[in-house]
C-alpha cells in the first residue's frame, strides 16, 4: 500500500511539473542539459589543437633504426601501377553492377559493395593479408555500427556506411578495426572467455561466474583498444589519413559516454585518448613506404559473389609463400618502435624505458645501446645528472664493443 501512496505521489509532482506550462523555464532547463550530451561538442572535441611534444633541435639520429622487408617505390612506378590496375578494378565493377547483390532486409547496389570491396582490397594488400579469403557483407540495419563474424566475415551496416560515406578513411579505420579483431585472434579469446561463464553457469557458482563475466567484460573492452590501435596501423600502411579517420571515433562519442563498467566496449572519450597516444608513436612514414611496396608486387585481389549471394568475397592468393604473410608486432618490434619514437618525441625517460626492456629480450642489437646512449646523453643535458652522463658512457661503450668499426658509434664514444 505505501508503494501505491509513493507511486501516485510521485505522479502528481510529475504532472503538476507539466500541468504549469511554464515552457520557457522547462526549455531552459532542458537546454542546460543539452550541453552535456550536445552531438555537436562531442563530435568536434577530438578534433582540438594538438600539443607540439618538445623536441630537442639538434636531435642525433643517424636513421639506423628501420624497417627491413621493403624496397622504396618512386611514385612514377606507384602511378604506374594503380593505373594498370585500375584496369582490373573496372572489370570488378562491371562485374558488381552486372546484378544486384541481395542482403537479408535490403538489396545493397553495386556501388556499395565497390566501395567498401576497394577500401578492404587495399587495406588488405598493403599488409599482406589476403592469406584467407575474407567475406564482405552490408547489412540494412540503420545503426551505426560494424562488426566481425567468426575469422574472416566483416559486416558493416548501412547506418555507418552512410553516415561515413564522404569520408573514406573513416570508413577504412573501421575495416581496419575488424580486419584487426580477425588477425589478433580476439574471436577464439572470446569464445574461451563465453567458455569460462558457461562452466560457472553449469556448476553453479555465484562468485565464479561473476569474476568470469567481470573478466569477459573488462577483456573484451581491452581488445577494442588493441583493435583501434592495430586497425590504424593497417589503415595507415594503405597510405589512410589517420586524423581523417578520427572522425570514426569522434561519430561514437556523440552516441553517449556512459559508464563502461557493464559494456565490452570503452568510453568513446578513452578510445579517442586510445588512438591519439598510439599514432604519437607509430612509424608511418615507413609503414607507407612498405605498403606501396606491398600493393606494387601484388595483383588486384579477385571479387565474387558469396554462394547465398549476400555478400562478396575476396579471394585469397594461393601461391604467396607464408612467410610474406602480415604478421603482428613481436614483443621485441613494440618496444624498439616504442623507445624509438619516444626518444624522437623529446621523451627521453620513457625511450631508456623501452629500450632497456627490448635489450633484456635481445642484447645484441648495438643500435638499441647506441640510442639508449642517446637519450642517457639528453637526460643529462636537462638534468645535470652525474649518473645520466655516466649511463650515456656505458651503453656507448656496450655498443663499441658490438661494433667497433661503426662511424656513429665511435662518433658517440668520442662525444662523451
Amino acid at each position: 500500500m505505501k508503494r501505491i501512496i509513493a507511486f501516485c505521489l510521485v505522479c502528481i509532482l510529475v504532472h503538476t511539473g507539466v500541468e504549469a506550462k511554464d515552457y520557457a523555464k522547462l526549455h531552459i532547463q532542458e537546454m542546460k542539459k543539452s550541453h552535456k550530451y550536445s552531438a555537436t561538442k562531442n563530435y568536434f572535441e577530438s578534433y582540438a589543437p594538438e600539443i607540439e611534444t618538445s623536441k630537442s633541435v639538434s636531435i642525433k639520429d643517424p636513421k639506423l633504426i628501420k624497417l627491413d622487408g621493403y624496397q622504396t617505390i618512386t611514385n612514377a612506378q606507384y602511378q604506374a601501377k594503380k593505373t594498370k590496375d585500375e584496369i582490373s578494378y573496372n572489370a570488378i565493377k562491371a562485374f558488381l553492377a552486372s546484378r544486384k547483390v541481395d542482403n537479408y532486409n535490403v538489396q545493397a547496389y553495386s556501388e556499395d559493395f565497390y566501395k567498401v570491396y576497394r577500401i578492404a582490397e587495399r587495406v588488405i594488400r598493403a599488409n599482406n593479408l589476403d592469406f584467407i579469403n575474407w567475406r564482405l557483407v552490408i547489412d540494412s540495419t540503420a545503426d551505426f555500427n560494424a562488426y566481425s563474424a567468426q575469422t574472416n566475415c566483416i559486416i558493416v551496416n548501412a547506418g555507418a556506411l552512410d553516415t561515413l560515406s564522404n569520408n573514406e578513411d573513416a570508413l577504412a579505420l573501421m575495416i581496419g578495426h575488424e580486419l584487426a579483431h580477425s588477425i589478433l585472434g580476439h574471436y577464439a579469446r572470446k569464445e574461451e572467455l563465453r567458455e569460462g561463464i558457461a562452466r560457472a553457469e553449469r556448476v553453479d557458482n555465484y562468485w565464479m561466474h561473476l569474476y568470469s563475466g567481470k573478466k569477459y567484460l573488462s577483456e573484451s573492452r581491452k581488445m577494442e583498444l588493441a583493435a583501434d590501435a592495430e586497425g590504424a596501423k593497417l589503415i595507415a600502411r594503405a597510405g589512410y589519413d589517420l586524423q581523417k579517420a578520427k572522425e570514426l571515433i569522434s561519430f561514437l562519442n556523440t552516441l553517449g559516454n556512459a559508464s563502461d563498467r557493464y559494456s565490452t566496449h570503452p568510453k568513446p572519450e578513452y578510445r579517442i585518448k586510445s588512438y591519439e597516444d598510439n599514432i604519437k608513436y607509430f612509424l608511418t612514414d615507413e609503414w607507407v613506404k612498405q605498403g606501396r611496396y606491398n600493393i606494387y608486387n601484388s595483383n588486384v585481389i579477385k571479387c565474387e559473389r558469396s554462394s547465398n549471394r549476400h555478400s562478396i568475397v575476396l579471394v585469397r592468393d594461393s601461391k604467396k609463400p607464408e612467410s610474406s604473410y602480415y604478421k603482428p608486432e613481436t614483443e621485441e618490434e613494440l618496444y624498439l618502435r616504442f623507445g624509438y619514437m619516444s626518444y624522437l618525441n623529446g621523451e627521453f625517460d620513457s625511450a631508456v624505458s623501452y629500450f632497456k626492456n627490448y635489450l633484456k629480450l635481445n642484447k645484441t642489437n648495438y643500435v638499441v645501446y647506441l640510442y639508449t646512449s642517446y637519450a642517457y646523453e639528453y637526460l643529462y643535458q636537462q638534468s645535470k645528472k652525474d649518473s645520466d652522463i655516466d649511463a650515456a658512457r656505458e651503453f656507448a661503450s656496450y655498443a663499441k664493443r658490438l661494433a667497433p668499426d661503426n662511424e656513429h658509434v665511435k662518433e658517440q664514444v668520442l662525444a662523451l
